[in-house]
């Protein structure tokens, strides 16, 4: 009795210790920019579910299955050389210009990532975009990813401010 119960506490204690690992490795990354419009102006390009590849140049197309405005709609985000990532909707907020995802499947090396896209007034004629989100580096280092995901976050925004000079 007493080794089953050893055997017990070290199995609780090596499960204590991974999911704590888990939440020790969750990574955040965030990235804002100002943009010269009307927030929303800008909100109404970049809103919708679907409307990535108008302004990101990595995403090629976007295909949508739902409104684009319901928790569990889905897009399929189109790359080059025919890459796919499948992302689902988890929360849409068209008053607070704002929208929240998750990546089902992707070639890009993480794990329970979770991602909100916000649109700010900041005066009259600004908008700050804010892109952040929480994952877990999978295959790859912890810097790695997340130069990987701030490099893709980077490249949507800056085209934003191309799109609004």
């Amino acid at each position: 009795n007493i080794n089953h119960t050893v055997v017990t506490l070290g199995l609780l204690l090596i499960s204590l210790g991974c999911s704590m690992n888990l939440h020790a490795e969750q990574l955040m990354v965030e990235e804002k920019i100002l943009v010269n419009a009307r927030a929303n102006a800008v909100w109404a390009l970049i809103g919708g579910f679907q409307a990535l590849d108008r302004w990101h140049p990595g995403v090629l197309a976007s295909t949508l299955l739902g409104t684009g405005k319901a928790a569990g709609d889905i897009r399929v985000l189109t790359l080059a050389d025919d890459v796919h990532i499948v992302e689902k909707l988890e929360l849409y907020d068209e008053t607070a210009m704002s929208l929240q995802y998750a990546i089902l499947e992707s070639p890009l090396p993480v794990g329970n990532y979770h991602a909100t896209i916000t649109v700010k007034s900041v005066g009259n004629n600004e908008a700050e975009v804010i892109w952040q989100s929480t994952f877990n580096a999978v295959g790859a280092s912890n810097n790695e990813v997340k130069k990987i995901i701030s490099d893709i976050y980077l490249a949507g925004l800056n085209s934003l401010i191309t799109l609004y000079k």
